[in-house]
């Protein structure tokens, strides 16, 4: 290939001339006599800029100036002739400052092929992956699927929040985490929340040597969500009674709002049951014994991971025959599956929407469905050690520490007895006449 060297003071006019000379078999390199070291460099294919310069000082080893080197700082289609001099100024600048721009650019380059690899979007997608095999922060054993999905789902609110999902994660810092708890701070439960999921997000990353350090750990503790109180509100029988009826009326008065059958048996069933909303979401046929009236849950689908067995009353039992028979009997699958997607329901403050529209009632959460339990059971004789075992409670005053070390009795037949003792209260409430006790209910199949 045939070599053409030339000098000239390059402009607009200057880069379109050369541009018509160029051919196969030639490589036209045009010096800028303005700016020294400057080229403008043409092949067949495409234009360059080429800034070339001479590192400072002498090879040890030759003793004799190092050889000349060369950077391209663009091309005319990115770079004016004013700003390609600008560019080359820099690199001179560098250069003589005793840096290496050559070293300095494949840094900034792999720099930047790190930051699109470090996607926000994408590692949340990663983490949601390896959340599973990353061990609890306390305790042993892995982490539970329920709370796996709580987590994720709270670090993409987040990093909505934040605005920085199509960012590089190092690009979260104080500022966007500021925004995060100046957005939630009118909700102190899901602002410590989602800063939690956040912190343990970017604790991932650090381990993964994504960046540096968690950023969380520079906000100051005054900053940072603190506790919330615990919640004592409970409801009485009536209430629960009124909530319902509630659920009939709901899906009565429903005209396509969405409000179904499935959404009105599992609104029951969470007020004839002790248990926590996602455990009765995730209710597997596999998991229950209808005939005996018992509920196996296993250790990966509760809060503590420990496996639970729960007597259920004939309020849940009707329930339960009904939805089965309907379903075809089945041995497996949703017991209450989202009537659309038919995955498990997830639409709890829309079922609590409705309820409180049909009942009139307001101020309650799903959670104080599990207090009423406790709190009405105490006041008719029932050992507080027997309702903690109930709702499966692992560090409650019955539960933890010393006690709970020695005493793993289950109580069985007590739990039994509560339960039946709570279903007479409930029914009774639901029937209208709250202060009688119905007839002792049996339970098939029981012990």
């Amino acid at each position: 290939m045939e070599r053409v060297s030339e000098t000239a003071r390059i402009t607009k006019a200057t880069i379109d001339a050369a541009w018509r000379r160029r051919r196969p078999d030639l490589r036209l390199t045009i010096r800028d006599t303005e700016c020294r070291g400057l080229a403008l460099v043409v092949n067949p294919t495409g234009m360059a800029w080429a800034i070339s310069w001479r590192p400072r000082g002498m090879d040890p080893k030759t003793g004799r100036r190092p050889a000349m080197r060369e950077l391209v700082v663009g091309t005319p289609a990115t770079h004016s002739p004013e700003q390609a001099r600008a560019a080359a100024g820099k690199v001179k600048g560098d250069a003589k400052a005793g840096g290496d721009p050559s070293s300095n650019r494949r840094t900034a380059i792999e720099k930047a092929a790190r930051d699109r690899a470090a996607i926000v979007e994408q590692l949340v997608d990663d983490y949601a992956e390896a959340l599973p095999l990353r061990p609890k922060l306390r305790g042993k054993g892995s982490l539970r699927p329920g709370f796996i999905s709580d987590e994720i789902a709270n670090l993409r609110a987040a990093v909505t929040t934040m605005k920085v999902g199509k960012l590089s994660v190092s690009a979260i810092g104080g500022r966007e985490l500021r925004a995060l708890l100046t957005a939630e701070a009118k909700r102190p439960a899901t602002a410590r929340q989602r800063f939690g999921a956040v912190s343990r997000f970017l604790d991932w990353c650090q381990d993964e040597e994504l960046i540096p350090l968690n950023p969380c750990l520079t906000v100051p503790k005054s900053r940072r969500p603190r506790t919330v109180d615990a919640r004592s509100h409970h409801l009485s029988v009536i209430q629960l009674a009124q909530l319902w009826h509630a659920a009939g009326k709901a899906e009565a008065d429903a005209e396509g709002s969405g409000f179904g059958p499935v959404h009105r048996d599992f609104a029951r069933f969470l007020i004839a049951v002790p248990c926590r909303r996602g455990e009765a979401a995730s209710l597997d046929w596999a998991h229950l014994n209808v005939t005996a009236g018992i509920w196996n849950l296993p250790g990966k689908l509760t809060k503590t991971g420990d496996p639970h067995r729960l007597p259920l009353p004939s309020l849940a039992l009707d329930i339960l025959k009904e939805r089965h028979a309907a379903a075809g009997c089945p041995a497996a699958g949703l017991v209450f599956p989202s009537p659309r997607a038919g995955r498990a329901i997830s639409t709890f403050s829309d079922i609590k929407t409705g309820l409180d529209k049909a009942a009139g009632l307001s101020g309650w959460r799903w959670h104080d469905f599990r207090r009423s339990f406790v709190t009405v059971l105490a006041e008719h004789g029932v050992a507080e050690a027997v309702a903690d075992a109930m709702l499966n409670h692992r560090q409650a005053a019955t539960r933890g520490g010393v006690l709970g070390v020695y005493q793993q009795a289950r109580r069985v037949p007590e739990q039994e007895a509560a339960m039946r003792r709570w279903d007479e209260l409930l029914t009774a409430a639901i029937k209208g006449r709250p202060d009688t006790v119905s007839a002792v209910v049996s339970f098939t199949g029981r012990r």
